[in-house]
């Protein structure tokens, strides 16, 4: 067998003892011991983290993976919740109530724990959209100004002070987009693709829709805004509404779970985005739909409560971590 030294024309280091996995990505060494030659490697993958207090879907998530926020949500047969929460990378603990009951808001991932925003929603069931925005210090929500159009199941992302919303329900799925500045509510240019049930990442001025509901079932198709003009991008491998996700920032971005139709089916697939592809990653635990994101990365997300059979309280935290991987075997 030709060794790695002679195919590169470089000396790869000898070791007794394997040095810790996190000594660098693609880091390559020859362990005397074992006989092997290893490398250091990220595995991305989901794992169990804490539930919510109580178990709902389509509320509105916020925050980083250490330090979440999760507004509103629904436990059929019942009308939008008041509840917030906040997640401390271990646990959920209840906040302060927001000021109106909403749901079908889980495509957005807009500020952070302590400048957290909410926009749009309904508030029962069947058709009783809101215009209603709140925003977020930490400890109490007070009201901002109304949106521009009533919209829920739209995808939305930004911050407190520079937010967008795209797409969603008016009823009937729309193509309208809108711009937050912290004060006002404004109009901005169509979405090139009428939808409703997406998801929406990074910023008012570099963020991102991508998925959604359109006639005939599930869309795979993703658009980026550059503060003015949308403009489409490559497709998710997986087409999919009622999905969410987590970037603060689009090029580094990730999209999880939601749900195809035809067949109905609740979707566990997870993919990341680079800014110019999609990357399959690992399977949520628990496929499920109407869940919620945060404002992470690619490699720091949550998804939070959700549809099965039944509305969900578990969270799944997605990380890159560092292990150590045999290259040949002695």
């Amino acid at each position: 067998m030709t060794e790695y030294r002679a195919l590169k024309g470089i000396k790869v280091k000898t070791v007794s003892s394997d040095p810790p996995a996190a000594v660098g990505e693609g880091q390559m060494w020859y362990n005397s011991s074992a006989l092997d030659y290893k490398t250091s490697v990220k595995v991305k993958a989901w794992a169990s983290g804490g539930n919510l207090t109580a178990a709902r879907s389509t509320g509105g998530g916020a925050g980083t993976q250490t330090a979440g926020l999760y507004a509103g949500g629904q436990t059929p047969p019942g009308p939008g919740t008041v509840n917030s929460e906040e997640y401390n990378g271990t646990a959920w603990t209840e906040g302060n109530n927001i000021n109106t009951g909403r749901y079908e808001i889980g495509g957005t991932t807009a500020g952070t724990q302590t400048a957290g925003l909410i926009f749009g929603g309904n508030t029962a069931p069947g058709w009783n959209g809101v215009t209603a925005t709140e925003e977020y210090n930490g400890t109490s929500w007070s009201n901002g100004e109304a949106m521009a159009t009533t919209v829920s199941f739209l995808g939305g992302s930004g911050i407190q002070t520079a937010a967008f919303s795209a797409g969603g329900r008016t009823p009937s799925s729309t193509n309208n987009s809108q711009e937050y500045d912290g004060t006002d509510w404004a109009n901005g240019n169509n979405i090139n693709t009428t939808r409703q049930a997406l998801v929406g990442v990074g910023t008012q001025t570099a963020g991102m829709i991508a998925g959604g509901e359109e006639p005939g079932g599930g869309s795979n198709e993703a658009e980026t805004y550059d503060g003015t003009s949308w403009t489409s991008t490559a497709t998710m491998g997986t087409a999919r509404y009622r999905l969410s996700g987590s970037g603060s920032v689009y090029t580094a971005s990730l999209v999880f779970g939601g749900r195809f139709n035809p067949p109905a089916a609740d979707k566990a697939q997870t993919e990341s985005f680079d800014g110019t592809s999609w990357t399959e990653e690992g399977d949520l635990a628990t496929a499920r739909q109407q869940l919620s994101g945060n404002r992470g990365t690619s490699t720091a997300a949550l998804a939070v409560g959700g549809l099965t059979t039944a509305q969900v309280a578990s969270t799944e935290e997605f990380s890159a971590a560092a292990t150590v991987k045999v290259i040949t075997d002695s």
